[in-house]
């Protein structure tokens, strides 16, 4: 469109210069020359920096077709019946999203790797129908200008990401957020047309798999949250990030009493199963999601057996030793836990009691922060001295660590029981009371 005035600017320009010369306006002609180049250059800058912006590529995971063949062919049969183009490729972002995205050699389908992993095939595909409808406005070529347009005049007033820019910055907001209404006012249109055509396709699963989408959601920025961020932090990518998510909404829905629905959900057939190879395709959705919500590739990858190891206990003992061994706590958490558990015994002997995979706990979470920098005069607060405790208790093979995929890090005792840390430090710390504690070791005493 800018590039279509600059050309008719340019057009009228020389124009001018020819009708200067034809009626004898010699004197003229230079100054309607130079007006008509500060015409055509005005024109030409905002024309070629909407040609030369691009729009971010997505951070996604592409599927090979012999990676997911029966995917792709439900992606066809659903265009077949909708009677629209398939879409050019199949990908996966590790995001809780999906959506067609423009491409050169047409648009592809981008589908949310949580969902795939949460959804059941009937969910699937009533998830998926409006967005293959969608196909019938990517071929159109009046739309597919207009989203070009819009996207690329965005991406050319915003700049780049997290640089403000310096010239008309208030201005360029004001008109990238036209832009931005303009095209969300289109996508309105095009996904209610969408949403109109695919109706009949899956109506019921469809409903449920809304629901299910808010609950996988909740569930995604839970296991980001608890699971993910430490060991991103720590420089480990868990590998397994859609696995620990069906963990946590299976144990959400065992906790809410909805066992009995859940089972007869689960025993449908899981999305996933449509990929050859779910593992590699999650470990690469997971190490996305870690470039996606990280900012950073992280390369030292770790799976759940090692979880706790490589990621939570270093920093509980670094936390623990935050905290003095002259402190009065301290002294008697050491004294009690040594009276009750085996003489000398270290973590690395400790190693042997772990719990093998998450269970589900009931919120007694093991909080990693780190508090490396903190004086030796000063007080340590309860999360110190919670994990001071923690690792004297897994030193003296009274308890082991666990990983809960909801909570995140917790502690079990020998049975397997979550162990009540925060509770015992609450009382230890408020009031010096050793009776929680001491009740506790006694019930486990070796």
């Amino acid at each position: 469109m800018i590039a279509g005035y600059a050309l008719s600017a340019a057009a009228a320009c020389a124009g001018l210069i020819v009708l200067a010369h034809a009626r004898g306006w010699a004197a003229d002609a230079p100054g309607a020359l130079v007006a008509g180049a500060v015409v055509c250059l005005l024109w030409a800058l905002p024309a070629l920096g909407v040609y030369r912006s691009a729009v971010a590529a997505p951070k996604t995971v592409p599927l090979a077709g012999d990676a997911a063949p029966e995917l792709e062919l439900l992606v066809r049969q659903l265009a077949l019946q909708l009677q629209v183009p398939t879409p050019a490729g199949i990908e996966l972002s590790p995001d809780c999203d999906a959506w067609l995205d423009p491409r050169p050699g047409g648009p592809v389908l981008v589908i949310g790797a949580p969902f795939l992993w949460w959804l059941r095939v009937s969910e699937l595909r009533g998830l998926l129908a409006p967005l293959v409808a969608g196909m019938a406005a990517a071929g159109d070529e009046h739309i597919v200008r207009a989203r070009t347009f819009a996207a690329r005049a965005t991406a050319a007033l915003r700049g780049r990401p997290g640089h403000t820019p310096r010239f008309l910055p208030a201005w360029r907001r004001r008109l990238a957020g036209a832009f931005e209404s303009r095209a969300e006012v289109l996508e309105r249109v095009v996904a209610w047309e969408a949403v109109a055509a695919s109706r009949m396709i899956e109506p019921a699963a469809r409903a449920y798999a809304h629901e299910q989408i808010n609950m996988a959601a909740a569930g995604w920025d839970r296991v980001l949250t608890r699971l993910a961020q430490p060991a991103w932090e720590s420089g480990y990518c868990p590998v397994g990030l859609n696995v620990a998510l069906v963990g946590a909404l299976t144990s959400l829905g065992r906790r809410d009493r909805m066992a009995g629905s859940l089972a007869t959900r689960l025993s449908e057939r899981p999305a996933c199963d449509l990929l050859e190879e779910p593992g590699d395709v999650d470990a690469r959705a997971s190490r996305m999601a870690a470039e996606l919500f990280d900012g950073r590739r992280i390369e030292r990858t770790v799976t759940w057996e090692r979880y706790v190891t490589a990621v939570t206990e270093p920093e509980l003992v670094r936390q623990a030793e935050s905290v003095p061994e002259e402190h009065p706590a301290a002294k008697r958490i050491r004294t009690l836990v040594a009276e009750a558990g085996v003489p000398g015994a270290r973590s690395a002997d400790a190693a042997a009691t772990r719990i093998p995979g998450p269970r589900a706990a009931s919120g007694e979470a093991l909080t990693v922060a780190d508090h490396s920098g903190r004086r030796p005069s000063e007080q340590p607060d309860t999360e110190s001295l919670a994990a001071y405790l923690a690792v004297r208790l897994v030193e003296a093979r009274l308890a082991a660590w666990g990983l809960d995929w909801l909570d995140g890090p917790v502690l079990r005792d020998r049975a397997g029981d979550l162990v009540p840390i925060h509770d015992i430090v609450a009382a230890l710390a408020d009031a010096g009371d050793v009776s929680r504690l001491s009740d506790w070791l006694a019930r486990n005493a070796i």
